[in-house]
């Protein structure tokens, strides 16, 4: 898995490397949230997300471990005149911190590629802490990805399946679909993919 230090250099460029518009799936998908939902980020990198989820009247928080990632999503945000809460953070040790306690109404993850078992220490810790009724927006690339080479990844075991999502997310509700899509999204991922996109709630 990638460092945080190998991230920060990725991420120090004038330019934002996925762009600065959000994920199309987000943008389809979240007509199901609640005005005002507090809704938690995971992996945002740059903000593109959560600054567009804030834009849109949420109390967003978005976690990532670039350090120059998360100086870039709060002054997107700025630019922007919308509040985040960006922390910088490695999701193993901010799991189980207070500030991941929620109740979220909402978690967000686009391309946020775990090795487990923290995929599924932070997938379980999060059930717990969704509030009822509380939505999941998920996508991600999955292992015949490898074969098309236009963005993420390249460790087979931090990609995604049906099977790695019923697992880590037991406990909502899912809808999960794989999905060849053409993706357009800054310099970082470009061209035909092979995604998963999960729906989830909480009961």
């Amino acid at each position: 898995m990638s460092t945080a230090i190998e991230w920060d250099d990725r991420y120090d460029h004038p330019n934002h490397l996925y762009g600065y518009k959000p994920n199309d799936f987000l943008k389809e998908q979240e007509i199901m949230l609640r005005r005002g939902s507090r809704v938690l980020c995971l992996g945002d990198g740059e903000g593109r997300n959560g600054v567009w989820l804030a834009q849109r009247g949420h109390r967003v928080t978005t976690v990532d471990f670039s350090a120059v990632a998360v100086r870039k999503a709060q002054a997107w945000a700025a630019e922007k005149g919308v509040q985040i809460d960006a922390r910088c953070a490695d999701l193993t040790e901010w799991i189980h911190a207070p500030a991941a306690n929620g109740p979220w109404d909402a978690i967000v993850s686009i391309f946020c590629h775990l090795p487990q078992p923290l995929r599924g220490t932070v997938s379980q810790s999060l059930v717990r802490r969704m509030a009822p009724g509380a939505r999941l927006i998920l996508e991600a690339y999955t292992p015949a990805q490898l074969q098309l080479g236009t963005g993420g990844p390249k460790r087979e075991d931090v990609l995604m399946t049906r099977e790695r999502v019923l697992n880590d997310w037991s406990g909502l509700v899912l809808d999960v679909r794989l999905v060849e899509r053409r993706i357009f999204e800054g310099m970082g991922h470009q061209g035909l993919s092979s995604v998963v996109q999960v729906l989830g709630q909480k009961r």
